[in-house]
């Protein structure tokens, strides 16, 4: 970090909260606690990260592609992790932690754009 310079504040949603928790949980139960601190310790860089670089991430491109550009994301392969940073209050939400091999474009829909997941068959 730069002398003179703070560092953003970052926080998960409950949410996102819930979303580390059960991929940590799953992992230990499938491939045993070693490969779940691996994770977790790997959710927590990426977190770290985001206090000095809010701005390093890309445009997920299913919101790109709808206009949608407030929000960013950065990779814990296979996992993604939707975020967005607000300028005026230096604070970075995390809004979702999710595998990236999943249908993104619904879950993102839902999560943050608050649309049911059977919607957008019905218009």
């Amino acid at each position: 970090m730069s002398a003179g310079k703070a560092s953003w504040r970052v926080a998960f949603t409950l949410r996102a909260e819930e979303d580390i928790k059960d991929i940590v949980s799953f992992i230990a139960d499938r491939d045993g606690t070693g490969s779940a601190e691996t994770l977790l310790n790997g959710f927590i860089q990426s977190r770290d990260g985001l206090r000095d670089l809010p701005d390093r991430g890309r445009i997920p491109p299913e919101l790109k592609k709808v206009n949608i550009l407030s929000y960013r994301e950065i990779q814990v392969p296979p996992y993604r992790i939707v975020y967005q940073a607000s300028q005026a209050a230096r604070e970075v939400h995390i809004h979702v932690v999710a595998d990236g091999r999943r249908n993104f474009t619904e879950l993102l829909q839902e999560r943050l754009l608050n649309i049911p997941p059977d919607a957008s068959a019905r218009q």
